[in-house]
């Protein structure tokens, strides 16, 4: 093997494992999409059979407890840093999975 054709293949091997984790961080991204999709849609159906009364009762209820006596803004900071390092770990999480299987299936393709 001539090192042209070495150097051909590393380059090759490199970019098949760039598009393995941009494929994941596609398919990563896609799948929280749709869970999290699926959950907001489930929930305006669970209102809608509960009725605008309840609706409403529930969010006097929580405008109340949260809205009227609000939490210190330190507090609902850290909270959202908190939540969003939760998401994007999952996210991460998914996605080093899904790039390994993708490694995986692309390396057992190109070795037949």
């Amino acid at each position: 093997m001539s090192p042209h054709n070495i150097e051909n293949l590393v380059r090759y091997r490199s970019e098949l494992s760039l598009n393995n984790n941009l494929i994941g961080r596609m398919i990563a991204a896609i799948a929280m999409g749709a869970i999290f999709g699926s959950y907001i849609h489930y929930d305006y159906v669970r209102w809608g059979q509960r009725g605008r009364e309840a609706f409403l009762a529930y969010q006097t209820q929580r405008f109340d407890q949260y809205m009227a006596n609000p939490r210190p803004a330190i507090a609902t900071v850290f909270g959202a840093i908190i939540a969003i390092v939760g998401a994007l770990a999952i996210y991460e999480g998914l996605v080093f999975v899904l790039a390994t299987v993708l490694k995986g299936m692309s390396g057992s393709a190109t070795n037949q």
